[in-house]
């Protein structure tokens, strides 16, 4: 078990000691090893997976889960999820409890189903990556510049850096064909939701083999985003003529002004335009509900 004591305000602490004890009175050998610094679980879960652990328990939330993922991916190793950050997106598109009791017995009576990953160069991704205002948005809540956490201080990011946002300029290219336009943010979907539910590519399947993409024109207006926001959560933000979603395995993304964009996933930087995003398809074993 990997934890991150600061997930959720100091929610993952507490879940890591109580979800040890379960799984030790389960019959388990359980390891329990805190991380203390950015990327701390990728070496962890590296040295986990060799010391041979057939399971590797992530304690925390969308940020932990995608530092194991290089050293998970392609591997015949399975990721167990106890949600404890403040938006767990990845256990929420899986059907995983945010509870702790019913997410052990997850762990405790679910299969390892594989699950899709999203990838830009040797890095991946587990649920949503992104580029444009919604990326802003999480480059300044990573900083810590807002006052409040998780969906709360998204909304109040959003809200105070809507005004004077200028669109970007960008090229895709997919099995959609080509559009060239200014965007006001593009999203790419391997799960429904970022953010801690909201709902940006509400019918992305993350075993499909192929990314969903929401592309949100570059003309909204700020009164049009504001309406547009609420409905995300539900997914109704794709009845807006400003709204358009594409789906394709691979998706070229350029700025036509040359440019570095940069593109975040997971609540992490992921990588810099001109750049390639891919579906790997089944690339992670997941440990999930039984009736999933």
């Amino acid at each position: 078990m990997i934890a991150n004591p600061a997930a959720g305000g100091g929610r993952g602490a507490r879940a890591a000691e109580r979800g040890r004890r379960r799984l030790l009175r389960a019959g388990l050998e359980v390891s329990l090893d805190w991380t203390q610094r950015r990327g701390q679980a990728r070496e962890l879960a590296a040295a986990a997976r060799d010391r041979g652990s057939a399971v590797v328990v992530v304690c925390g939330g969308d940020g932990t889960v995608a530092e194991v993922l290089p050293e998970l991916a392609g591997r015949d190793r399975s990721l167990g999820l106890l949600p404890a950050g403040t938006c767990n997106d990845l256990a929420r598109a899986l059907g995983i409890p945010v509870r702790l009791e019913p997410a052990l017995r997850v762990l405790l009576e679910g299969r390892p189903r594989p699950i899709d990953l999203g990838r830009c160069g040797g890095h991946r991704f587990a649920t949503v990556a992104s580029f444009g205002f919604d990326a802003e948005v999480g480059e300044e809540m990573a900083e810590g510049r807002s006052p409040f956490p998780g969906t709360a201080g998204y909304l109040y990011t959003a809200l105070r850096r809507l005004r004077g946002y200028h669109p970007a300029p960008v090229r895709l290219r997919g099995e959609f064909g080509v559009r060239e336009q200014e965007v006001f943010l593009v999203a790419a979907g391997n799960t429904r939701s970022y953010g801690g539910g909201m709902r940006i590519c509400p019918e992305a399947d993350p075993t499909d083999g192929r990314l969903d993409l929401c592309l949100v024109d570059g003309s909204i207006s700020p009164r049009e985003v504001l309406a547009l926001v609420p409905r995300i959560f539900r997914g109704g933000h794709l009845r807006s003529a400003a709204v358009h979603m594409l789906r394709s395995s691979w998706v070229e993304i350029e700025a036509l002004d040359g440019s570095p964009i940069s593109l975040r996933a997971d609540g992490e930087r992921l990588c810099e335009t001109p750049t390639v995003l891919r579906a790997d398809h089944q690339a992670l074993r997941v440990i999930q509900p039984a009736s999933a």
